[in-house]
């Protein structure tokens, strides 16, 4: 079975080294946009419970152990790399198609944010921060996949 439309094989056409390089920026990019620029509003806005107790929002160190962060950010960093790699092989189909999906997911996310969210200013506020971090990832996947 191959992978292959009309003769030519996307996978043929990625550039594996900025594939790497894109996933690694967008893990990076994820670990600013969420614990430096907007950790204290995600955190408020998702209402986040430290497994201690410690109203982490209100600046309380949540001092329980963390047993599960490193595989946690191995999910995540597996996580993009799924999406940096949807990109890679969408661009090189057509940077169309790319186009089509980053606006069809970003929608998707917001509308579907509203399903479990009644509350307006928190729905807003997740999905400025939720959505504008998939569509910059998806930004950067696209353009590293051009190079």
């Amino acid at each position: 079975m191959e992978c292959c439309l009309n003769g030519a094989c996307p996978l043929s056409e990625i550039s594996w080294l900025w594939y790497a390089i894109a996933t690694v920026v967008s893990f990076f990019i994820g670990a600013i946009w969420y614990g430096v620029l907007f950790s204290k509003t995600w955190m408020k806005a998702i209402r986040y419970e430290c497994a201690c107790g410690a109203d982490v929002i209100n600046g309380e160190k949540c001092t329980c152990k963390s047993n599960g962060v490193f595989l946690t950010m191995l999910f995540q960093f597996i996580s993009t790399a799924f999406v940096v790699f949807m990109y890679f092989t969408l661009t090189s189909i057509s940077i169309w198609l790319s186009v089509i999906v980053v606006v069809a997911v970003c929608a998707w996310m917001k509308s579907n944010l509203k399903f479990q969210i009644s509350d307006w200013k928190r729905y807003f506020t997740l999905a400025l921060i939720d959505v504008g971090y998939f569509f910059i990832v998806s930004v950067v996947a696209v353009l590293f996949s051009l190079i």
